[in-house]
């Protein structure tokens, strides 16, 4: 005897996984965004990793019509991040080479000559009898200038006229200053020219000035002659502690 099987069912057919569309690209811009975060601090590189976050964001956003749109979403912002991040490390790096290759010009304190400026002094170019204080507590007086007679044996030759400027360094830091640093004397202009220093061992126009240590709290006082215009006219002595400290510039008629 026999008996009737029973139908077999087969399952019903699995539709096939459609295939992640732009899910490499997605993947790529995240990796890109990446690099691009961590390279944008390095100087040396961050250009090349700034170019690699520019590829990464367009790359993520041809991904964002793909099937991987949060992940196209966080490459590319992190790409977006990067090019940032890149423009402002490279901004505060040229401010810097700027102020150690050239540096500032009267940014310290201006007050009257012998007197300590206040902190709230505005900063203005300083004359004579004014004093100039850097921020480390370094300070220069300029005098008024006055004329003077050079001798026969003066140099240069040719002097159609010469003043002479009393300068007085204060010490206000706590270490030893050498004078030799401040550039004494080397920067001068009359009349938007260059003033040539009078070196006159014998005559009116003599300078005191020696290189010299000056102690903290300590001041040092020199003399320095200049050959000028015949007439009255515009004179600026320049003067620079440091290589990249700021330029304490003086004008005023002499």
């Amino acid at each position: 005897m026999t008996y009737p099987t029973q139908p077999a069912y087969a399952p019903p057919p699995v539709a096939p996984q459609k295939p992640a569309r732009f899910g490499a690209l997605a993947w790529t811009a995240l990796i890109l965004g990446i690099v691009g975060v961590v390279g944008s601090p390095i100087i040396i590189f961050n250009n090349l990793t700034a170019i690699a976050a520019f590829v990464g964001l367009v790359l993520g956003i041809i991904a964002l019509f793909g099937t991987r749109k949060i992940l196209a979403t966080i490459g590319a912002g992190l790409c977006v991040t990067a090019i940032v991040f890149t423009v402002v490390a490279q901004q505060s790096a040229v401010k810097e080479l700027d102020k150690i290759l050239d540096g500032g010009t009267n940014q310290g304190q201006v007050g009257v000559g012998g007197e300590t400026p206040k902190q709230d002094a505005l900063i203005e170019p300083p004359t004579w009898g004014k004093r100039y204080t850097w921020e480390n507590g370094l300070s220069v007086d300029v005098a008024a200038p006055v004329a003077c007679s050079p001798g026969q044996y003066a140099s240069p030759s040719n002097i159609a006229r010469a003043v002479k400027f009393q300068v007085t360094i204060t010490n206000g830091t706590s270490a030893a200053f050498e004078t030799a640093l401040l550039s004494l004397g080397n920067d001068a202009q009359f009349n938007g020219q260059k003033a040539e220093r009078i070196f006159d061992n014998g005559g009116g126009c003599g300078s005191a000035y020696d290189t010299a240590t000056v102690l903290p709290g300590k001041t040092y006082t020199y003399d320095v002659a200049y050959s000028v215009g015949a007439q009255p006219g515009e004179m600026q002595l320049v003067f620079e502690p440091s290589f990249n400290s700021d330029k304490a510039a003086f004008v005023g008629q002499a």
